[in-house]
């Protein structure tokens, strides 16, 4: 009886784990997903920011500049400037140990991380740069280098009435977790070809012909 009891002990513990593995897969997967949604509504926000830039008639680095900006929270780990280091009142909480005057500070503290202290300061400035390696030099993301902003509109305007301006921005975004290795029964971290392109689309009026005559940027 006792052969069978292990026996049994030791068929439930296998069928425990693909349980396991197959519920941490389905996890992961809709994480994944859920990442990439987020990332593709940021785009569609950097998508507007750009068509209202330039429906009021600024030229094609300030449209990117101002698309950049916009998907700050899907653009991956800050390259330029680094680092800036940890809240101090979090820091203090964390070399005294008391995980609850943490969780305490984090619900009663409305402060800026330092991180995001730097880029609210730096963003202006970056906004005024006036080309790309001046620009890099203030600020930088790691999914910034592709980024890529697209705008179709109609050159035919007699300057009477708004034309029409469609822009897609356009950024390849990695995976989370390897794919091609997740096929081959490995669970690791994706190969730098392993990415998916991401699309926010926005459409709208363009109103600077009414007062700009130069229609070419």
């Amino acid at each position: 009886m006792s052969g069978i009891r292990n026996k049994k002990s030791g068929q439930a513990m296998i069928e425990s784990i693909f349980i396991i593995i197959l519920t941490s897969l389905v996890f992961l997967a809709l994480f994944q997903y859920a990442n990439l949604f987020a990332s593709k509504i940021i785009l569609t926000h950097a998508a507007a920011r750009a068509a209202r830039c330039r429906s009021v008639g600024f030229n094609e680095w300030m449209v990117m500049k101002c698309a950049r900006v916009a998907s700050i929270p899907a653009a991956g780990k800050r390259i330029t400037p680094a680092y800036a280091g940890v809240n101090p009142a979090i820091k203090a909480a964390l070399q005294n140990n008391r995980i609850g005057d943490i969780w305490d500070l984090a619900l009663n503290s409305n402060t800026r991380s330092p991180g995001s202290m730097l880029e609210r300061g730096r963003v202006p400035d970056y906004m005024d740069s006036v080309n790309n390696p001046t620009a890099e030099q203030l600020l930088d993301y790691e999914y910034w280098d592709s980024l890529s902003v697209d705008i179709e509109e109609d050159m035919n305007l007699d300057g009477t009435t708004p034309g029409l301006a469609v822009v897609n921005v356009r950024m390849r975004y990695p995976f989370l977790i390897s794919l091609k290795a997740l096929v081959e029964g490995e669970l690791r971290s994706p190969d730098e070809d392993e990415d998916i392109a991401i699309q926010g689309y926005f459409k709208i009026e363009n109103h600077y012909p009414l007062y700009i005559e130069d229609a070419n940027w």
